[in-house]
């Protein structure tokens, strides 16, 4: 019998701040909607391609609130997953790395919008 495995996005990683230059060029709420949309996607093929039929149940929550007249993002990400045992990788690491895909991508889509200088990670 398949065991479930639950997990929760939340615990993924510590929480990084990310500089992608909002600074120079803010964000629009329709950017950022059509953005979130997209990472969604990517988070869901991560996961799918790696997890094949084992998954049964795969919710994505994603939060996003722009501050400071699009200048600054928050961005919080709950994934709950239920499948089968997929030995020997476990539902945590493939979440995390579908996640920490999908941010990559979405840093440089950020930076793409033709900021000026980079950015940097802090923790």
């Amino acid at each position: 019998m398949a065991r479930p495995h639950a997990f929760t996005g939340d615990n993924w990683a510590l929480p990084k701040t990310i500089s992608v230059g909002l600074e120079h060029s803010p964000l629009s709420e329709d950017e950022l909607e059509e953005l979130l949309v997209e990472l969604e996607k990517h988070i869901r093929r991560g996961i799918e391609n790696r997890v094949k039929r084992r998954l049964d149940e795969l919710e994505i929550v994603i939060t996003a609130d722009l501050k400071k007249q699009g200048r600054e993002l928050d961005l919080a990400v709950d994934v709950k997953a239920t499948g089968r045992v997929i030995a020997p990788l476990s539902y945590d690491e493939v979440i995390a790395e579908a996640i920490n895909e999908a941010v990559t991508w979405l840093a440089k889509r950020l930076r793409e919008r033709g900021v000026k200088g980079g950015g940097g990670e802090t923790n």
